[in-house]
């Protein structure tokens, strides 16, 4: 059911823009399904968090596709990315009627104002920047094979930065990892800050001179789990110009790790209490995660979320921005 169809069916909301034109379009910043599938055709339908048939139920929609990987050491974590990329990059030649890897402005604001009801438009992210080893070289050439997102590290430090969950190798960013920042933002592809130490975070704030994001991170005030960010963190990202994409994994929601509705509800709320909403968006973290939060089976589960942010009153407008047109206004700008 599209935005705004939902829009439509609720009438407990106030404080609306009827008849509004604007965009209606799904955006999430980061999802794993290149790593939980073998074959192309399996992006399409599957039994598992994501595949693009259920993510277009919710509307026209886009998709971060993250290339991860795990592995003895680099060269087996790369290998597994390559894999993933050449996988998507397949799909997107065998399927264009159904997948479309955007690359530029142009190819987004096409896919935006005339989305096919049947075609996912997706990005393509790394997390962790092994898969570039030590060479800057490597970067430049996964940016023309289609890179646009670059999530710095996983839950092991690495040769650009120390992650949250690693031994601060480097105590925040390596000298390499400042070439990779400023090669990166040159280029155009996005730096995510996702799953950085607090030091390394701090480094990609002073040195950046362009907007960066948190594709999928929530707020350290509510759950106090190390990947998520803190109250000034959260600043720091609206003062660049970034976007902050909801996590769902529970862990991340409460320190129980039994979360529902509610608890995705409350790091929205906080985040729109510091900075407002048009820095919020959805990084959900699909097939990354083991589990979801209680009522979310999957993403056709998404406009559960919508419904209740409109049921407390957020004005359409808002909604909209944050189930989408955040991240694509900031990608509008940044590719």
């Amino acid at each position: 059911m599209a935005i705004l169809m939902i829009f439509s069916s609720l009438e407990t909301h106030s404080d609306t823009n009827k008849g509004t034109d604007d965009m209606d379009i799904f955006f999430d910043a980061h999802c794993d399904i290149l790593s939980a599938i073998t074959k192309p055709e399996e992006l399409f339908s599957n039994n598992r968090h994501w595949d693009a048939e259920r993510a277009l139920s919710n509307g026209n929609f886009i998709q971060v596709l993250s290339l991860f990987g795990e592995g003895r050491n680099q060269h087996e974590i790369k290998d597994k990315m390559e894999g993933q990329l050449a996988m998507a990059l397949l799909a997107e030649k065998s399927y264009p009627e159904r997948i479309k890897i955007i690359r530029g402005k142009d190819e987004l604001s096409n896919f935006v104002n005339c989305s096919e009801p049947h075609k996912a438009g997706c990005l393509i992210e790394v997390e962790g920047a092994e898969v570039i080893g030590e060479s800057l070289s490597e970067l430049e050439r996964l940016y023309e094979a289609g890179l646009r997102i670059l999530t710095l590290c996983w839950n092991y430090d690495n040769a650009v930065c120390d992650s949250a969950a690693g031994d601060s190798m480097h105590n925040g960013l390596s000298a390499f990892g400042r070439q990779v920042v400023e090669r990166a933002e040159e280029l155009g592809i996005i730096i995510d800050v996702s799953h950085a130490s607090d030091k390394t975070f701090f480094d990609i704030a002073e040195i950046s001179r362009k907007p960066f994001i948190a594709s999928h991170s929530n707020c350290r005030s509510i759950c106090s789990h190390r990947r998520n960010l803190t109250d000034e963190q959260i600043k720091c990202i609206a003062e660049s110009g970034g976007v902050i994409g909801i996590n769902l994994c529970p862990d991340f929601l409460n320190n129980s790790g039994n979360a529902g509705l509610t608890d995705i509800i409350r790091h929205i709320e906080h985040i729109s209490s510091l900075v407002g909403t048009e820095y919020i968006g959805f990084g959900c973290d699909f097939d990354g995660i083991e589990s979801l939060p209680a009522g979310i089976s999957g993403v056709q589960d998404m406009g559960k979320i919508i419904e209740a942010l409109l049921r407390l009153n957020y004005k359409e407008k808002d909604v909209e921005d944050i189930a989408g047109l955040n991240f694509v206004r900031l990608m509008q700008v940044m590719l």
